[in-house]
């Protein structure tokens, strides 16, 4: 499985080893894993080197020591090998391998088990730059979720189950935003509160009387919220983050005056208890937001009059849209990143504020 849940491709070891060039080219055009098995077993993974380079750094810092050198198991280890226009050296151990193009690395070669040890020091490294509190609450919230079971009669991991990789994709999209808030924009980095507990999250869904989906409970054990302060409305969109309070008030408010329906079992197009608010936009409205529906995924917009429509395919679209901005605001066009007395604001290039100065970000 790629990191994001969705099937990796594989190819036999003797294979990989005769057409290593076909291997590179591969995984350099795609930007992909690339397994590789041997006797269907999966023995390594052939990753970008870009993508190696990420978990390592995180790894480090999740281990706290250098990264372990694998032993040697080659008497004699050969030396580069050309196939068209890439090379491979082969490492000590025999498994690991590096693939060049010009002198610059393009993929790795490291077996299953090294992958697997980086990607859990990765995710405690990640984990590991959250404020202590922040770390705690979210450390708690992942022991909280069904771990996934090996099938008896099978030797290979099981499918990841959706909510694992919601889960792992709104931590990863987050982990991203929150990383670039520190120095750009301070100001909003420091209005996020500390993640939510599980008890807190468990009692929020008993209050919403609807089951909270994986994608917003990962979000708010990571931040329950932003403080009421500048800067706080820093989401794409100028949107704020909710407390949980907050969604469970507003939430009843709308079951209170939009629920117009007299028969229960009939849908609404003005209210239905699966509609969990998310985001306000503005620091200090809840006239218009965003809401997640908890039935089908989808993060729609509302506003005071009752308007709503399908903004993003998923929570997780959301804030990986935001984050593509934020590290590449060059190939976007509407509302770009900016910062405003030290805030991340959105502003359009193209209709100043001259009674709020603002600059724009471009990297």
């Amino acid at each position: 499985m790629t990191p994001d849940g969705t099937p990796m491709r594989s190819v036999e070891l003797a294979d990989a080893v005769e057409d290593f060039e076909r291997l590179a080219f591969l995984v350099e055009e795609t930007g992909e894993r690339v397994g590789v098995t041997a006797g269907g077993e999966l023995v390594g993974v052939v990753l970008p080197a870009a993508e190696l380079a990420e978990l390592e750094h995180w790894a480090q810092r999740g281990s706290g020591a250098p990264l372990p050198v694998p032993d040697a198991s080659l008497e004699s280890v050969p030396g580069p090998e050309q196939q068209g226009p890439y090379t491979r050296y082969v490492h000590a151990d025999g498994l690991r391998m590096t693939l060049t193009r010009d002198r610059v690395i393009v993929a790795e070669v490291r077996s299953a088990r090294d992958l697997a040890w980086l990607e859990e020091r990765a995710r405690q490294g990640r984990q590991g730059y959250m404020d202590p509190k922040q770390s705690a609450a979210f450390a708690e919230f992942l022991a909280s979720q069904p771990p996934s079971v090996l099938p008896k009669d099978q030797s290979q991991a099981p499918e990841p189950r959706p909510e694992e990789i919601a889960v792992r994709q709104v931590t990863d999209a987050w982990q991203r935003i929150e990383t670039w808030l520190r120095v750009p924009a301070p100001a909003s980095y420091a209005s996020l509160k500390p993640g939510a507990s599980q008890e807190e999250i468990n009692s929020a869904e008993r209050a919403l009387g609807v089951r909270i989906p994986a994608d917003l409970k990962a979000l708010w054990a990571l931040h329950d919220g932003a403080r009421t302060v500048h800067g706080e409305a820093f989401l794409m969109d100028n949107a704020r983050l909710m407390g949980i309070a907050q969604v469970v008030e507003l939430h009843g408010y709308w079951g209170k005056n939009y629920d117009f329906r007299d028969d229960p079992d009939k849908p609404s197009d003005l209210w239905d208890h699966r509609w969990i608010p998310v985001c306000s936009l503005g620091e200090h409205s809840w006239a218009t937001g965003l809401y997640l529906d908890a039935g089908t995924g989808e993060l729609w917009s509302w506003d005071e009059h009752a308007n709503r429509q399908v903004e993003y395919e998923s929570l997780t679209s959301y804030l990986e849209e935001m984050v593509d901005a934020l590290e590449a605001p060059g190939l976007f066009t509407g509302a770009r990143p900016s910062r405003e007395r030290g805030a991340l604001v959105w502003r359009v290039p193209d209709y100043p504020d001259p009674d709020h100065p603002w600059v724009e970000y471009t990297g």
